[in-house]
């Protein structure tokens, strides 16, 4: 066996290696048709190389290069389906013939020179959109998929320096193709790590985003609020700002969910959040406290700030425009507690008081604003 076979056959391994390894990766169903465009090109990748083992038989060095062709556009077809864009099958499908063919007559005529442009050209074609896909139009991305744009980028470079290495100088062309050899187990091996990285890291986002977020509203939930709060409330406290707390309730929540059911009454909980946040400022901070209970922080907030603020909740909720899934005369109000910060900043303890003052809010009658004591306020 020569050297260029066994190269040939460490090649192959690489690629199932590749495939194996991404088998083990189990994204959201919305993500696994990419999955599989990317381990359908890696597996052709696998192929090309087992027939690149008899490079000069005609029909073996075309499948080959079929192989190769499939592996290169399916790369785009992945990057396309990963960041949600509509594959033109119209265009790929003949540029992997072309490519096919074009490759297997240029090498069977002894056109080395001519074979290494037209992978230029090919490597340009496909290299060029992945990587500004995975740049620029990939939503939530993520380091590695900032990489993998990077070492498509690399990819596209080494052909380019190797076509202008045998214009520059002829007797240089097996140097060529020596340094792309090196290179190219280095750059598929990276590739096909940062797809898989890439996989694990969104996973790890969204377990994350899952932990601090209420499911239902998309809202923070306690946990979120306490991680966000305590960072709040360690700068306001080295700069002596203020802040407020608003506590929130639904009123007669029991009955809407009696009237509409529980369908129904998630619908309620979502459109309120909604509103609820666009009345907000952008610093300020909103979480569903727990069932139809909202907790609203309000940095660099004083008395004045969160009166005004709880006004203007109370009455957007009450001319809210409720969705057509909803009775025409739906209608809702809110009960809102509201506690200013003290020279403490300690969270609990505002937390309790801004309860206290829902409590009476509710207990005169709901559908109004309560206060806590303000004597020791900042």
């Amino acid at each position: 066996m020569t050297t260029e076979q066994i190269y040939t056959l460490a090649m192959m391994q690489l690629a199932l290696v590749t495939v194996i390894a991404s088998s083990r990766v189990a994204p959201p169903r919305q993500d696994l048709p990419s999955l599989r465009w990317f381990q359908l090109a890696v597996g052709c990748d696998a192929i090309s190389w087992l027939f690149y083992l008899w490079p000069t038989d005609p029909l073996l060095l075309l499948i080959s290069s079929l192989a190769s062709a499939s592996n290169m556009w399916l790369l785009l077809v992945f990057a396309l389906t990963r960041c949600g864009k509509t594959v033109p099958w119209l265009v790929i499908g003949p540029m992997i013939l072309v490519q096919a063919v074009g490759y297997t007559q240029l090498n069977l005529s002894g056109m080395t020179h001519a074979v290494m442009h037209f992978m230029l050209v090919i490597t340009a074609l496909v290299a060029l959109p992945a990587a500004w896909l995975f740049w620029f139009k990939k939503s939530k991305r993520t380091v590695s998929d900032q990489a993998f744009a990077l070492i498509m980028l690399t990819w596209l470079l080494v052909c380019m320096l190797r076509s202008l290495t045998v214009e520059v100088q002829q007797n240089w062309m097996l140097s060529g193709y020596l340094v792309s050899q090196a290179l190219w187990p280095g750059i598929m091996a990276a590739y096909g790590l940062c797809v898989i990285t890439g996989y694990l890291e969104e996973t790890q986002l969204r377990l994350k985003a899952e932990a601090i977020l209420d499911p239902l509203t998309g809202q923070l939930n306690r946990r979120g609020l306490n991680e966000t709060v305590a960072a709040c409330l360690a700068y306001l406290k080295r700069n002596r700002q203020p802040a407020a707390l608003l506590m929130i309730d639904l009123d007669h929540f029991k009955r809407v969910n009696d009237q509409l059911g529980h369908d129904g009454g998630d619908v309620v909980l979502v459109e309120s959040a909604k509103a609820i946040k666009a009345m907000l400022r952008q610093s300020d901070v909103l979480a569903r406290f727990g069932g139809e209970e909202f907790l609203i922080f309000l940095p660099s907030a004083d008395q004045q700030v969160a009166t005004i603020t709880a006004q203007r909740l109370l009455q957007g909720i009450r001319d809210l425009h409720w969705p057509a899934t909803l009775p025409a005369d739906f209608k809702l109000t809110l009960s809102i507690g509201v506690s200013v910060f003290a020279q403490d900043y300690d969270f609990s303890r505002q937390l309790r008081l801004a309860d206290q003052a829902l409590y009476r809010a509710k207990q005169n009658g709901r559908n109004c604003i309560e206060f806590a004591p303000t004597d020791s306020g900042i």
